[in-house]
């Protein structure tokens, strides 16, 4: 069992809010008040959790190495420069691949788990995986600022002497920490995410298609509302936290338009992981057609007498609103139904096609290119002068410039035999 859990509460007005524990146990003290730092801030729910499940990685790691740092810190000492080495590089693995309190038990003991021999009596190497490089530097820029935090915090506590010892010891330490933060390299865009094909996203509409044969759900209102969804994110762009975050009153009335609004720490959203828009409020227009479709799904929804307390557009089956993981199944089901699809569909590379196909419209339509950033702009939502586009745009503009290539070396004298 994990020792250290980064948990989500919800307090009575709304407030997301997450806390490092022990199972079973009490906040970790030191962790709540660095936390607290963030949330006066007024960082978002996600990224305080984000930042608790980093120190509960931390605190994970300690627990292994049998690290008493407090301990250590009242006594004027830091974490040792190899110990800030492995930590550095145990950052770059999963938390999943973390020996859990099983395994340190084990290896104390030297008791060794079947599981973990093989057929020739050898014990079976673990495999980790490793995570992208920016998260591994995000790990190591809470940790290098938690345990400045964690320094500082000891240090008013101890003799002048202790004090001063601790102040060198921890900016030697953390200085040694920040050169371990890996560079994430821009180059490197071989493999990034992109939008699918016109020709499966065709495939794909035709697959989900409530009437298909081919469509993976059972029920009538699950395969209508999974339906609507990829229909959603295809046509307008948004992302799944947005679309979750909607509202019947969001949906104008006599016009084929909603808003996309922004609503932290709803009181009147129960779901603890609250669904929030990242970007800027904004209206959204749907064909004609795209809107009917989705008053039909609401005319649906309101057959469900649950669904009828509260205000949220999509929803479960029991009424409940969606969350997030059931989006993530919604694409699962589809990439296990068809895998040769697109083996990474996902929420969010509906938005990547999105963008695609508005960078293939505009070019149809002629819009210059200044033109056509301002409107993406207002569209997804992102700051102005933003340049989040070239990280959606970029299959687009790799094909643009492969035929701009071609051109220009057919005006180079080749001998064509």
């Amino acid at each position: 069992m994990t020792q250290f859990v980064a948990k989500r509460v919800k307090f009575r007005n709304g407030e997301r809010c997450s806390v490092l524990v022990r199972v079973g146990g009490l906040p970790v003290h030191e962790a709540t008040l660095f936390l607290n730092r963030f949330r006066m801030r007024g960082c978002a729910a996600n990224t305080l959790h984000g930042v608790c499940t980093t120190l509960a990685f931390f605190y994970r790691w300690l627990e292994d190495m049998e690290i008493d740092l407090l301990a250590r810190l009242e006594e004027g000492k830091f974490l040792t420069d190899p110990e800030l080495y492995r930590l550095a590089d145990i950052t770059q693995y999963r938390a999943e691949d973390l020996p859990d309190d099983k395994d340190r038990k084990s290896s104390k003991t030297q008791v060794i788990s079947l599981n973990r021999v093989g057929v020739n009596g050898k014990r079976k190497q673990d495999v980790r995986q490793s995570v992208v490089v920016g998260s591994q530097a995000t790990r190591l820029r809470y940790i290098k600022s938690y345990l400045a935090f964690l320094a500082g915090y000891i240090a008013a506590t101890l003799t002048a002497t202790k004090s001063a010892k601790l102040e060198v010891e921890a900016k030697r330490g953390v200085a040694t920490l920040s050169a371990q933060i890996p560079w994430k390299s821009n180059r490197a865009t071989l493999g990034s995410r992109v939008g699918v094909t016109k020709e499966q996203q065709d495939r794909l509409l035709a697959v989900v298609n409530p009437n298909s044969p081919a469509n993976p759900w059972v029920r009538d209102f699950v395969r209508q509302r999974n339906w609507l969804i990829i229909l959603l994110l295809l046509a307008s762009g948004i992302r799944r936290g947005e679309l979750l975050n909607l509202q019947i009153s969001d949906l104008m009335q006599c016009e084929p338009r909603f808003n996309v609004l922004r609503r932290p720490d709803s009181a009147a959203d129960h779901r603890v992981l609250q669904p929030t828009p990242k970007t800027r409020e904004r209206t959204i227009e749907l064909l004609p057609a795209v809107m009917r479709q989705v008053w039909r799904y609401v005319s649906l929804r309101h057959k469900i007498k649950a669904a009828r307390q509260h205000p949220f557009l999509i929803v479960s089956e029991d009424g409940d609103a969606l969350s997030y993981k059931t989006i993530d199944k919604i694409f699962a089901d589809v990439r296990r139904a068809w895998p040769d699809l697109n083996t990474g569909l996902s929420s969010h590379v509906m938005r990547h096609t999105w963008n695609e196909r508005f960078s293939e419209q505009a070019e149809e339509m002629e819009i210059d290119a200044t033109a056509e950033e301002r409107a993406r702009v207002e569209q997804q939502g992102w700051k102005d002068n933003s340049k989040t586009s070239q990280v959606y745009t970029r299959r687009y503009a790799a094909r643009k410039g492969r035929e701009i290539s071609r051109k220009l070396q057919e005006k180079l004298d080749v001998p064509d035999q």
